[in-house]
């Protein structure tokens, strides 16, 4: 007599496997939207889950971010090379190479769940302006003009500062003012106090840096490691305000534009020369390049007071991404546009040219005290 096979019914655990990454991903579109549910998950999963990492995979010296990587890429490699194998060698290899395919895939599913839940929800959580109550509105020329001028003269001022070579050129050891950046936020902390959370020296990129660059990125914070890693190969004027930048990621502050503005003051509020020029040296690039948008000429008034030393950082700044102008870049730009516009950041890319607003409305006293 002859016998049928009966077709095996999937199994209670790979159901519950396949069934919880599925439902968590609705969760997350349901709820995320719903600004007292991003504000709780980002005070009481998310924020703690990415600091107990960062200060786990603090101990490590090297770039856990980029050991994550060289991992991934093998691991990847391997299990392909091994399904692939199985599939020729194996009577019912085929079966077998879609179960590991699927394997595969729902590992992926429960990596995508763990970025939605423990970094893309910080973006649907209260701002930078919302928990310290500093409004950026409409800028005037006038005012614009005003911080810009601000800040070049203390570029100019502080640039004298720090360390250069023969040439003018920055040559301050990244090793030293790296491990000083622990109390960078000291002072700004003390102004916004929701700034304090514990400061993890950022990591350099030996492995990455070069890529970053081609990419357009001077830094990168990294959900899966919950560390800050900085492109230590871009203009080293321009690094401390970086290791600000992606400190300020750290102490939940999500919106480039909003962590732009945070590094940089917090750079020229920490009292370390170093830093202190880094940040006015930044915010002249932003304040500079939308001056010169709105009135070309009124940017040309405030050139002449550029010092040799703030000059030669701004021009090396300049030759080294010129070299890195191309597809690369283009297509780079554009991806992490539809990101940002995806984590509700509707200027995209363009937000990072929106910290001028919260620059103007923080240092606009400043500048007028400066003026009279």
């Amino acid at each position: 007599m002859e016998t049928v096979e009966k077709k095996k019914k999937p199994r209670l655990g790979a159901v519950i496997a396949v069934a919880i990454p599925v439902a968590l991903a609705l969760l997350f579109l349901l709820l995320s939207p719903i600004r007292g549910v991003a504000n709780f998950v980002t005070a009481y999963v998310s924020r703690p889950v990415k600091a107990v990492m960062g200060t786990v995979f603090g101990v490590i010296p090297l770039s856990v971010m980029e050991l994550e990587y060289i991992a991934l890429f093998l691991f990847i490699l391997i299990w392909n090379i091994r399904t692939v194998v199985l599939a020729v060698r194996r009577e019912n290899g085929l079966r077998l190479a879609l179960r590991r395919t699927g394997v595969f895939l729902l590992a992926v599913a429960y990596l995508l769940v763990f970025f939605l839940w423990c970094f893309a929800i910080d973006y649907r959580s209260d701002s930078f302006s919302e928990r310290s109550g500093l409004e950026a509105g409409p800028v005037e020329k006038e005012e614009l003009y005003a911080v810009t001028k601000y800040f070049v003269q203390n570029a100019a001022r502080t640039a004298k500062e720090v360390r250069r070579d023969g040439g003018l050129h920055w040559a301050e050891e990244l090793d030293g003012y790296l491990g000083r950046s622990r109390d960078i936020y000291k002072n700004l902390s003390a102004e916004f106090p929701f700034l304090s959370a514990r400061s993890r020296v950022p990591k350099k990129m030996y492995l990455t840096s070069r890529i970053s660059s081609w990419m357009g990125f001077t830094g990168v914070y990294f959900p899966f490691s919950g560390e800050s890693n900085i492109n230590i190969e871009a203009p080293g004027a321009f690094i401390p305000q970086t290791i600000c930048h992606e400190l300020a990621h750290q102490k939940g502050v999500y919106a480039e534009q909003e962590a732009n503005f945070v590094g940089i003051a917090a750079a020229i509020a920490s009292g370390d020369p170093v830093y202190a020029y880094s940040g006015f040296l930044a915010g002249s690039v932003h304040l500079a390049n939308a001056l010169a948008a709105a009135d070309a000429e009124l940017w040309r008034e405030l050139v002449p007071l550029m010092s040799d030393e703030m000059r030669t950082d701004w021009n090396d700044n300049h030759a080294y991404w010129q070299q890195f102008e191309g597809k690369v870049e283009e297509v780079s730009s554009k991806v992490y546009d539809g990101y940002l516009k995806a984590q509700g950041q509707e200027l995209g890319i363009r937000s990072y040219g929106a910290c001028v607003d919260l620059l103007v409305a923080y240092y606009a006293r400043a500048a007028r005290g400066a003026a009279e």
